[in-house]
């Protein structure tokens, strides 16, 4: 199954693609664990480079 999409894939058209697992806040920065090799349809378009995550710093506003 994608890991990124969820879609169904046979062995034969499994292909493989980093993916950010969990990511937190250190004193150094934001810090994030990847799997390499992540099985992937080659459907779908993850981001074939990093992006921001500064959102993930911000609490949620209060209610």
């Amino acid at each position: 199954m994608c890991r990124f999409y969820g879609r169904g894939i046979c062995k034969t058209h499994a292909r493989t693609q980093a993916f950010l697992f969990a990511a937190w806040p250190t004193a150094a920065g934001l810090r994030g664990l990847a799997i390499e090799d992540a099985v992937w349809c080659g459907v779908c378009h993850p981001r074939p480079y990093p992006i921001p995550v500064e959102f993930l710093d911000v609490p949620p506003p209060e209610s």
